[in-house]
């Protein structure tokens, strides 16, 4: 037997999934970007990157602003709708479930960011 939540926010899980699309493809763009530039698939043999590759740098910060949810990107309204759907239904669990996921994506993908751009020079050449 499958079982439903039944949020009632379908319009905001829309929402959210045409967002989340044209934000992770951004992203995704830009780590092909990092990786064809560097020779290399590990962030551990990256950093100091934003000097040599600015324009990668500042559209994947732009697409990592809004996966977090930070205003006044996509991210920001259309998690905000999911959230607040799951928090005036009721369902708690949910609620603190997203927002401990929201959270949890902040520090990774700005983890990522710091290692990649502005963190120690530790890639071999010179990114092209």
């Amino acid at each position: 037997m499958v079982m439903s939540v039944g949020l009632g926010g379908t319009g905001a899980g829309m929402f959210y999934l045409m967002t989340h699309a044209f934000f992770k493809a951004l992203l995704f763009l830009g780590a092909g970007s990092v990786i064809h530039a560097c020779h290399t698939n590990s962030v551990w043999e990256m950093g100091r990157l934003y000097p040599k590759m600015k324009a990668t740098a500042i559209t994947f910060i732009l697409g990592a602003l809004a996966m977090m949810g930070v205003f006044p990107f996509a991210g920001f309204w259309s998690k905000d709708e999911i959230l607040s759907t799951a928090f005036s239904s009721g369902h708690w669990l949910l609620y603190g479930a997203g927002t401990l996921t929201a959270f949890i994506t902040g520090i990774f993908i700005t983890k990522i960011v710091i290692l990649a751009f502005f963190g120690k020079k530790r890639h071999h050449g010179q990114p092209h």
